[in-house]
């Protein structure tokens, strides 16, 4: 598998931004007000940082701990289980894509809302709409990571090659 690249993170993020712009349009029309942006979406993107971060840290000491060669065989612990490890990296390339889908999508609700920028419900529309876009950028740093820890080296890859994943 190939590692995800700024081309994927942008055919993510583009129509994300592109639905972003129309929804709020849309549901404006429909309702005469303009659309609600909720912290709690902010909550969930705090927890959801936290806890990729925290699987992080555990992923990275096991496979550091197994790759000891310093100790002796039968005292190293053995590598994460081979599920467990595919598992990360099917969590990492959903948690870049989602962070991707998340960033683009209230980047256009913000370039939306930015021509109404006097109004004070769209201040605080603005406000909560660039924490989320900047918790899903550390959701995309964390899952980016995380792709990186998991990455292995083939035994047939040439120096430079792009590396597959475990």
């Amino acid at each position: 598998m190939k590692p995800t690249t700024l081309k994927n993170i942008l055919s993510f993020v583009f129509p994300a931004t592109i639905f972003g712009y129309f929804i709020p349009s849309i549901y404006k029309n429909l309702t005469s007000t303009y659309i609600p942006v909720s912290s709690n979406t902010i909550i969930a993107l705090i927890i959801l940082n936290f806890a990729l971060f925290y699987w992080i840290i555990i992923f990275k000491s096991r496979l550091r701990e197994a790759r000891d060669k310093k100790q002796d065989v039968l005292k190293r612990k053995s590598p994460p289980h081979p599920l467990v490890a595919a598992r990360t990296v099917a969590l990492a390339f959903a948690g870049s894509r989602a962070a991707a889908i998340i960033l683009g999508f209230y980047l256009g609700l913000i370039i939306y809302f930015l021509p109404s920028f006097e109004l004070s419900p769209v201040r605080s529309r603005l406000t909560l709409s660039l924490a989320i876009m900047a918790l899903s950028g550390v959701l995309l740093v964390f899952s980016l990571w995380l792709e990186k820890i998991c990455r292995i080296k083939d035994s047939d890859d040439k120096p430079g090659d792009n590396a597959s994943f475990a």
